[in-house]
């Protein structure tokens, strides 16, 4: 369905939404108390908030138009659009369920509000895809082996001749899901040289606040690696999260144990906050083993690397 709302396709559905809303408002404005005897709605004593309502209506239609001219460029007006338009519907659904409207009042619901919220989901859908798009090709993950080095000077290559690499991707620092899996590589540290294991970490952030953050949880310096710009993680085909997979209910329900009851809290954005992360291992400079995250709150778990 998805795929129906295309750049041109979107324009149109602004436009038509723009043209209802901005004729309502005019005739709701200019004419409250014929609208309302229309549908059989008792004359209130303040006709003037029936006018005002037609004033949203209108404004919001002078808002439709003008992000019809780019979809994902205006997306927060359609955002408040769809936002207001939804609220609104569950508002006068409930005055229409308890009969304090006239279910004649519907057609002004329907052509004013609800019709427009699916149609309005998938255009907001469209921007951000279109926000996630990747400007410029990734590069080939063997070619950045020799090149990256983490912040012990080591390059991946190096690192995987002499052991086998855990290369564990994180999203950005502030994010309590990030926190919660170096706190958990931190308790099994041992468990992990004891397998013949290098950890290396990957983040977006600055080298010295990486040492920083790092420090929190390991008495001394591990490796870690800085790619702001998100090379390594490109290479690897590590992807920026969905709506569903950064803002869903398994999201929400896990960063609340997460952050709350686990303690692992929340901070700034460090990086692209909408990049995924991952897992993987090295051995000899040759990946033998990964395991992509699905969704923001994914948990790596330790026993499922290979026996090595």
């Amino acid at each position: 369905m998805k795929s129906l709302f295309t750049f041109e396709v979107n324009q149109k559905i602004l436009k038509a939404a723009a043209f209802i809303n901005l004729l309502m408002g005019f005739i709701i404005t200019l004419m409250p108390r014929k609208i309302l005897l229309f549908f059989g709605v008792e004359l209130p004593y303040a006709i003037e908030f029936w006018q005002f309502f037609g004033v949203i209506v209108g404004v919001a239609g002078i808002g439709f138009y003008v992000a019809s001219t780019d979809p994902g460029k205006h997306w927060p007006i359609v955002l408040v659009g769809f936002l207001g338009k939804l609220l609104a519907g569950f508002i006068f659904l409930k005055a229409l369920a308890t009969q304090s409207l006239p279910m004649d009042f519907a057609l002004i619901l329907i052509t004013t509000t609800l019709i427009w919220t699916i149609p309005f989901y998938f255009i907001l859908q469209a921007a951000y895809d279109e926000h996630i798009s990747e400007d410029s090709p990734p590069k080939k993950f063997h070619d950045l082996l020799s090149l990256v080095r983490t912040s012990r000077k080591a390059t991946l290559t190096e690192l995987s001749q002499e052991k086998n690499v855990l290369l564990v991707f994180v999203r950005h620092f502030g994010c309590t899901f990030c926190r919660e899996t170096v706190s958990e590589m931190a308790k099994i540290d041992k468990a992990i040289a004891g397998k013949n294991f290098t950890l290396v970490f990957v983040h977006m952030s600055d080298p010295s606040y990486g040492d920083e953050f790092f420090s929190k949880y390991y008495s001394t310096p591990i490796h870690h690696i800085s790619d702001p710009g998100r090379n390594l993680y490109k290479s690897l085909n590590l992807k920026r999260g969905s709506l569903m997979q950064l803002f869903g209910p398994a999201t929400w329900i896990r960063g609340f144990y997460a952050g709350l009851v686990k303690g692992h809290g929340l901070g700034e954005f460090e990086g692209d906050s909408l990049q995924l992360g991952g897992v993987f291992v090295l051995s000899k400079g040759q990946i033998i083993f990964e395991e992509k995250a699905n969704c923001a709150s994914h948990i790596f778990q330790f026993n499922s690397l290979p026996e090595l």
